[in-house]
């Protein structure tokens, strides 16, 4: 009878204090990458993009397909490496294949989220379904999910696109 009543109030306690009715969706915070270290969360960012070797010989071909005058870049990304397994490390890792390919910082949109809940200026074309998230844009439009297809490919045991940089040459190809 002491454990029913111990349980009880626990009960109680946990349906008062831990439920919220609260719904508020976030904004996505735009930022420059140079503004990134002033973000709070991103410490972890340089030391994983200072680890990744990029593919060269995918980043020649990358260099062929992208046009500035038409492709963009948008990445979501989420502070304090709070994505799920080690998908964080994709961030700096794809920031770091968009310089070596010279994709200019002007031609990518940077935002974080907080939730995949959070509101940005792309709401009305993508449902962000991940973090980190990557995008290519043509001509204002997105076209193809890196992220996205990367999580497909993995689960069902596809080989390729399999890499960043082969994800980032099949949206160029869009």
């Amino acid at each position: 009878m002491k454990i029913l009543k111990i349980m009880m109030i626990l009960v109680i306690y946990l349906f008062f204090v831990r439920c919220s009715d609260d719904n508020t969706v976030s904004d996505a915070i735009p930022y420059k990458i140079e503004d990134l270290n002033k973000l709070p969360g991103y410490g972890w960012f340089y030391g994983e993009y200072d680890k990744y070797n990029v593919d060269t010989n995918t980043v020649k071909l990358i260099q062929q397909r992208y046009n500035p005058s038409i492709h963009k870049i948008l990445i979501y990304s989420m502070p304090s490496c709070a994505c799920p397994g080690r998908k964080y490390e994709r961030f700096p890792q794809f920031y770091k294949i968009l310089q070596s390919v010279g994709i200019s910082n002007d031609q990518v949109e940077f935002y974080s989220l907080n939730s995949l809940r959070s509101r940005h200026p792309y709401d009305s074309m993508i449902i962000v379904t991940t973090l980190p998230a990557f995008y290519v844009i043509k001509q204002g439009k997105p076209v193809y999910s890196l992220a996205d297809t990367m999580d497909y490919n993995i689960y069902y045991g596809k080989p390729y696109p399999i890499k960043l940089e082969e994800l980032l040459l099949e949206g160029f190809k869009k």
